[in-house]
């Protein structure tokens, strides 16, 4: 089914409604907004849009982490899981929020430290802590990402 949405990024548009996430949890320090539409702005960008379907002015960055850091593999909790309903974090997309500095988008980074686990059959989703130390707040994706991939 097709819906209407207003987004950031994009203004008006239509989105299948599989492209809706339930985060029960929200997203960190946005706990009170629990849907989000997942946007791709074209196939060939690796990057998409976390767009909130009650707040316009929320939305954010996500890169899918194996693009620049092929080694990632978040340390979850079980509990983690259990909120999106997941056996395993191999059942689970898994999806960085990134950050772009105005003054120098060369320098983008992406939270290895929060990552974002999707279950692509329910659409749940959380933003969940990764309890390996190693994971930075602030991973460059410039310096391993192929630049004809941006």
């Amino acid at each position: 089914m097709i819906k209407e949405i207003e987004t950031k990024p994009f203004g008006k548009m239509q989105i299948d409604e599989r492209q809706i996430l339930n985060f029960p949890d929200g997203i960190l320090g946005f706990e009170k907004y629990n849907e989000f539409a997942l946007i791709e702005e074209n196939q060939e960008s690796p990057f998409k849009w976390l767009q909130s379907l009650t707040e316009i002015d929320l939305a954010f960055i996500v890169i899918q982490p194996d693009l620049f850091a092929p080694d990632y593999k978040p340390v979850l909790g079980q509990d983690d899981l259990d909120v999106v309903q997941l056996s395993g974090l191999e059942e689970a997309v898994v999806m960085t929020i990134v950050t772009i500095p105005n003054d120098n988008p060369q320098m983008m980074t992406a939270n290895l430290q929060g990552p974002v686990i999707i279950n692509p059959k329910t659409r749940a989703a959380k933003q969940c802590i990764s309890k390996n130390e190693n994971h930075p707040l602030r991973k460059l994706i410039l310096e391993n990402i192929p630049m004809e991939k941006v």
